[in-house]
């Protein structure tokens, strides 16, 4: 399970995930971090399936909280100057 949640007044970001696919997560920031390191930026889509995607969850876990779920999360990289 991992889903991206905003707040109602898109304020704050929560991110909801199992140990397995916060692993997964990480190693996918870490292989956007390389290839901005070798090609200068990189950046990947991770979606819903309402956004023809598969790697985030539909339902959201803060729903007590007034938490809605974000469809799409773009993770973006640059090489950094100096």
């Amino acid at each position: 399970m991992l889903t991206v949640e905003k707040d109602n007044e898109c304020e704050e970001i929560f991110i909801h995930g199992s140990p397995d696919k916060l692993r997964w997560l990480a190693s996918r920031i870490t292989a956007v971090a390389e290839e901005a390191e070798s090609q200068g930026q990189a950046h990947d889509h991770l979606m819903t399936e309402e956004w023809a995607g598969s790697e985030l969850d539909s339902d959201a876990q803060g729903s007590n909280e007034g938490h809605e779920i974000v469809n799409k999360l773009t993770i973006y990289a640059w090489r950094a100057n100096g």
